[in-house]
């Protein structure tokens, strides 16, 4: 059974007349018998009773004309559905929420999403950023925010890089080099670095160690923070030296100083569905460029990262009244 037998079907039911159904149909009439037959014969039944005065259907028929329209009804709703989300005036929006991207304006590109279009709402789904690329793809976020670095071997999302930042040494105040504007890797290779704690920030440290790995050294790691604001207090105790991505840094402490390196830059992406319709994800991301372009990015404060036992659980909606993150 195909669409058009449907549509032939009802046309004939409500004209009880194969001349005229055929004529609104624009087919000829012997074709549309052969599909009313075809039809009859694939559902078992007849649908039609027919005489040389007249056409009616039969009670199986009238049953089925019921049923036929509305499927076909369902059928336009969900046609009429799927383009209001691909023009972005319909559905719903969610956006993956880490606060390691914080500085970046999400929350204001999903503000000025939902003037827009008020019809749709927006949910900020909290998951650390290594989550957000998985979960694009079991759709339980339509845009996250993933490291260029963790994204350099997949194509299994659509990516674009929509950040570029330097990579910032954190020095405490006595150290050799932190009244340098710059200082290169190589320079930094016996310090003692300080990390986040995995089950805080995971694969933290095995970020540094590939930011390293041009300079051709391996981290020696020493303390590990539980927090940014952390490693900043062990940094300016004396404690080792840091690495971070200006993005992420909040108003230099008096006891540490930011210094520039010559590492490769850190990337922020975007990443969502390949799969994904156009409408509300190409909307949102066009919002967020201008943003970006237009340096609408966010003072960084001192963060702390959910726990990991947390990570995932945490939904804040935003729509209509709700309150956004």
């Amino acid at each position: 059974m195909e669409l058009r037998h449907l549509r032939y079907f009802l046309a004939v039911a409500e004209a009880l007349n194969f001349s005229r159904a055929a004529e609104r149909l624009h087919v000829a009439q012997p074709a549309l018998s052969r599909q009313i037959h075809d039809l009859e014969e694939t559902v078992g039944f007849k649908l039609f009773q027919r005489t040389t005065a007249r056409v009616r259907l039969t009670d199986a028929g009238i049953h089925f004309r019921q049923q036929a329209e509305k499927l076909l009804l369902q059928l336009d709703q969900a046609v009429a559905d799927a383009r209001a989300i691909a023009e972005g005036s319909r559905g719903r929006l969610r956006i993956g929420s880490d606060w390691n991207a914080s500085a970046l304006p999400i929350t204001s590109a999903a503000h000025e999403f939902r003037v827009r279009h008020p019809d749709v709402p927006i949910d900020f789904v909290e998951l650390p950023g290594f989550e957000h690329a998985a979960a694009v793809l079991d759709g339980r976020i339509d845009i996250g925010f993933v490291a260029g670095v963790a994204m350099a071997l997949r194509t299994d999302v659509q990516a674009e890089i929509i950040h570029t930042c330097a990579m910032k040494a954190v020095l405490p105040v006595g150290h050799p080099l932190a009244a340098k504007a710059k200082v290169r890797m190589h320079d930094l290779q016996s310090e003692r670095w300080i990390a986040i704690a995995e089950e805080e920030v995971p694969g933290f440290k095995t970020l540094t160690a590939q930011l390293m790995r041009p300079a051709q050294f391996t981290p020696r790691f020493g303390r590990t923070a539980q927090s940014l604001a952390g490693l900043l207090a062990f940094i300016g105790t004396g404690e080792g030296v840091g690495l971070i991505p200006d993005l992420f840094l909040p108003a230099q402490p008096e006891e540490v100083r930011y210094v520039g390196t010559d590492g490769e830059p850190f990337r922020m992406m975007a990443v969502w569905s390949r799969d994904a319709p156009a409408g509300h994800v190409g909307t949102y991301l066009e919002i967020l460029r201008q943003k970006i372009a237009a340096g609408a990015l966010l003072p960084a404060t001192l963060h702390r990262s959910p726990s990991r036992r947390a990570a995932g659980k945490g939904r804040v909606q935003a729509a209509g009244g709700r309150r956004a993150r």
